[in-house]
């Protein structure tokens, strides 16, 4: 029972300071991630090495598996992208085996590790709350060795008490593995659980290879409940993850003789004696470095295959917003940001269209209704925003607002009619709205947009007032009459209106970038 516990207890303290240090350092470097992620993340070979590098650093490619469906669902990322970026974070995760290996059993931190969690509640108790992560990430790390000295202890007794000699089936060792990952839902405590066992003589180096194999099959499980009811961006997402993890995990299958082959020899070149431990974290990185390597060369194939099963489908302009995304608050506003400067863009056709002959695509509007309807909707399940997140979710609510009233403008049946009584007017602003339609989704552009929208609006006020004044002037005098005055007044306060919504839904966006 007492060994039960250890091993049980060794595993709590592992995921406990596991999680610390990973919220610690997603809390630290969140800024980072998200900068590199967008910036550096173009072809696939820097999709790959930004993925493996971001999971190294916060030691959890489930965290790095979730911002990567967050981003590739708020469209700032591109599938192609977020596929080189999954396959980068399996090299990435390996690097908890290299931790464990090289530290956990070659260095005793035992007597290190509670004066440095001690250390570390110190740091988040007295430094200032922007600083505090440093304590936890701290408190973890020492609590994630702690849990380790605790395992190995539970794991020495377990030798003497049960024999796992027989356990040669592969594929149970697999599933086994798929099942240690799921139940901890961590990866890196059962690459952890693994090499503990085997340092302690409770496995051998075989078994412990194809319990690994099981356990990169059962870090999918995250990707497969994030894309569950999310959109199709998150769905492919979740799904290049299963393919992949299951597809390296085939080929390591395969490969396992000589694998392991190449693994004892790279051990022995670097320590001059074999080192199981340590043989396991070189296994883990080695097929997973394969699995890269095979479906980075099929990587166009796989990305059409993915996209053949997991067709587009909904709304085209909200397809980014699903409830996943809601949970960062921050990618969740760009997300609708996007998605509000497609809808305008589309708004510019149509402005063009009603001003060129009066023509309503009814058919367009009412998508444009929806996806305004369903931004909204979104926003609301938007929680717990930072302030300067508040101020841009205020603007966007704005942008909205003039939406909205665009498209009402452009539904009055008068604007089927005002490009014959103003002719003049409706070429006016072809130019301005050519170039809205084209670079509205072109976020260097809005600023000079919102500059050009307010002076076409401030020009239309001026001649909407001079042209008003005229037209009664013009009926008082009995030169015209005054069923006539009255359509072109009423022309003229519609060209207004829309032009002055027009200019106000892109000058809140713009200001909703700025902040």
């Amino acid at each position: 029972m007492g060994m039960l516990m250890a091993i049980l207890g060794g595993i709590g303290l592992f995921l406990l300071g596991m999680q610390m240090m990973t919220g610690s350092l997603k809390e630290l470097t969140g800024g980072f991630i998200k900068e590199w992620m967008h910036r550096f993340a173009g072809g696939t070979g820097r999709a790959i090495f930004s993925g493996a590098f971001i999971t190294a650093i916060i030691q959890s490619s489930t965290a790095v598996t979730l911002l990567t469906i967050g981003f590739v669902s708020a469209g700032l990322l591109s599938f192609a992208q977020s596929v080189g970026i999954i396959m980068g974070a399996n090299i990435g995760s390996t690097s908890t085996g290299w931790l464990v290996s090289l530290i956990g059993f070659k260095v005793d931190l035992q007597g290190w590790a509670l004066p440095i969690v001690g250390f570390g509640v110190l740091l988040k108790t007295f430094l200032p709350e922007q600083n505090k992560a440093y304590g936890t990430g701290l408190a973890g790390f020492g609590l994630l060795f702690l849990g380790i000295g605790v395992l190995q202890e539970g794991m020495a007794e377990l030798q003497h008490a049960v024999s796992f000699a027989g356990l040669t089936n592969i594929f149970l060792l697999v599933l086994i593995g798929t099942v240690m990952t799921i139940i901890m839902q961590s990866s890196s405590a059962a690459v952890a659980t693994t090499l503990t066992a085997l340092f302690s003589g409770v496995i051998e180096f075989e078994q412990a290879a194809y319990l690994v194999i099981g356990q990169n099959i059962g870090t999918t499980l995250t990707a497969i409940l994030a894309a569950i009811g999310a959109g199709t961006a998150a769905k492919r997402a979740g799904l290049t993850h299963v393919l992949f993890n299951v597809g390296t995990a085939v080929l390591a299958l395969m490969l396992t003789p000589q694998l392991l082959q190449a693994t004892a020899a790279i051990t022995v070149f670097i320590f001059d004696e074999f080192d199981a431990a340590f043989g396991i974290a070189i296994f883990h990185t080695l097929f997973n470095v394969l699995g890269v390597l095979v479906f980075a060369l099929l990587i166009r194939p796989f990305i059409r295959l993915i996209e053949k099963i997991v067709p587009e489908k909904g709304n085209p302009f909200v397809q980014h917003l699903n409830p996943q995304v809601a949970k960062l608050p921050e990618v969740a506003l760009e997300a609708v940001h996007q998605a509000i400067q497609l809808v305008l863009s589309e708004l510019m056709q149509l402005m063009r269209m009603v001003l060129r002959d009066g023509t309503v695509d009814r058919r367009k509007v009412d998508i444009l209704h929806g996806a305004a309807m369903e931004i909204r909707t979104f926003l609301d399940q938007i929680q717990s925003m930072p302030q300067e997140a508040f101020q841009r979710h205020v603007q966007i609510l704005h942008t909205l607002d003039h939406v909205d009233r665009l498209l009402q403008v452009i539904e009055e049946p008068i604007g089927r009619e005002a490009y014959q009584v103003h002719p003049g007017l409706t070429g006016r602003w072809m130019p301005l709205l050519d170039k809205a339609q084209t670079e509205m989704t072109e976020d260097e552009q809005l600023p000079e947009l919102a500059k050009e929208f307010s002076s076409a609006s401030g020009e239309m006020a001026a001649e909407r007032k001079a042209r008003r004044n005229e037209y009664y002037v013009r009926a008082a005098k009995n030169e015209a009459e005054l069923a006539t005055v009255l359509k072109k007044v009423d022309a003229l306060l519609w060209f207004d209106r829309l032009i002055y919504h027009a200019w106000r839904a892109v000058a809140r966006l713009e200001k909703a970038q700025r902040t």
